[in-house]
């Protein structure tokens, strides 16, 4: 099951769908206005804070993300830029509303324990990172766990985490975001990704279970504990808002970071 829906139809119960598994995902048609949208276009590719992820170069991104998280120097490095980057992200979009913040509000206000950004260990964490994947490029299948880059003592503890993407650019070829219903564990996890820097062989999935297309200003949740991938594009730059959200229990708030 997918559900579509408008944003201000979300409900806690299509949100708790998909951390338990029930439904692949949710998807929040137009989540994202037209003039945002185009807004994002004009100022997203030549933003300062433009350049390749760690172990990734051929994905550009704006802003650090904590999947690049290796050492001690890259965690200092990632918490300090934190809030700078999310006020440049934001500065971005005016005089517009940022999507980022438009979710924000949206799941303090939809989930009932509110929601919040992400600290661990008390050190404040980024939210709104931008990904361009280009032309020829494939996000292979992968999963998605905060735990691989926390430190080992790390609180608050996740239950799970979501994933969330705001589309802002689609070429007409390829982009599919793709979704298995396979959650293998960390050690299964490993076997899978072998010698790989990051994701999975395709040739050692079956096909998908599920396909969707979206489209420009869509929104998407997911349960990045599923085995999911983007197919390349043959003709265009996919360009994209992401957020994952941390579940810790139906009586805590969510709390959100890139």
């Amino acid at each position: 099951m997918f559900t579509t829906l408008t944003a201000d139809q979300l409900q806690p119960s299509h949100i708790a769908d998909v951390l338990h598994k029930r439904s692949y995902g949710v998807r929040l048609k137009g989540f994202c206005p037209a003039d945002t949208v185009q807004l994002a276009r004009e100022r997203l590719a030549r933003h300062e804070l433009r350049g390749t992820f760690t172990e990734q170069k051929e994905f550009n991104r704006l802003g650090k993300a904590y999947i690049e998280i290796g050492d001690e120097q890259s965690r200092q490095e990632y918490h300090a830029q934190a809030l700078t980057n999310i006020r440049k992200i934001r500065d971005t979009f005016r005089p517009l509303a940022s999507p980022i913040d438009e979710l924000r509000l949206l799941l303090d206000e939809v989930w009932p324990k509110g929601a919040r950004l992400l600290d661990v260990n008390g050190e404040k964490c980024f939210v709104g990172i931008a990904r361009f994947q280009g032309s020829g490029v494939d996000l292979t299948p992968h999963t998605d766990n905060l735990e691989r880059n926390a430190p080992s003592d790390h609180e608050p503890r996740l239950l799970t985490q979501l994933s969330t993407n705001i589309y802002l650019e689609i070429p007409e070829d390829g982009g599919e975001l793709e979704i298995w219903g396979i959650e293998p564990d960390e050690e299964q996890y490993e076997r899978l990704r072998g010698t790989r820097a990051y994701g999975i062989e395709r040739d050692l999935l079956p096909p998908p279970d599920f396909v969707i297309k979206p489209e420009p200003g869509d929104l998407i949740l997911l349960n990045p504990r599923l085995i999911h991938a983007v197919r390349p594009s043959a003709t265009s730059t996919r360009v994209t808002l992401g957020v994952f959200i941390g579940y810790f229990g139906d009586d805590q708030p969510l709390a959100y970071w890139s």
